[in-house]
């Protein structure tokens, strides 16, 4: 919000705040549509198949939240916790003594 408030009294903005600032609007732009689209009553195979559309045809209406940078870090972050759990089962089982 203080980057809009700075824009609409005519400060200038870095191009990194310029950028979030367009990720945002462009995001808050793009709710209403996808929010549309998923309270029609349909299965969720329904909804994964206009998602899939939408992102194919007009990717810009897809969230940044949702676009594949974010969900290729989603997981990894993933894959390096169950690596952590191997690991740490591993672990436990080399200290335990065999019986």
């Amino acid at each position: 919000m203080g980057s809009m408030r700075r824009v609409i009294i005519g400060d200038e903005l870095t191009e990194k705040e310029k950028s979030a600032l367009r990720r945002t609007v462009t995001d808050l732009a793009s709710i209403v549509p996808i929010e549309v689209l998923m309270l029609l009553s349909v299965t969720a195979v329904g909804h994964a198949a206009m998602l899939a559309v939408i992102q194919r045809y007009v990717p810009a209406l897809i969230p940044s939240t949702y676009g594949p940078q974010r969900l290729d870090l989603l997981r990894e972050l993933q894959k390096m916790k169950e690596m952590e759990t191997v690991d740490a089962k591993l672990d436990q089982n080399i200290e335990e003594p065999a019986s």
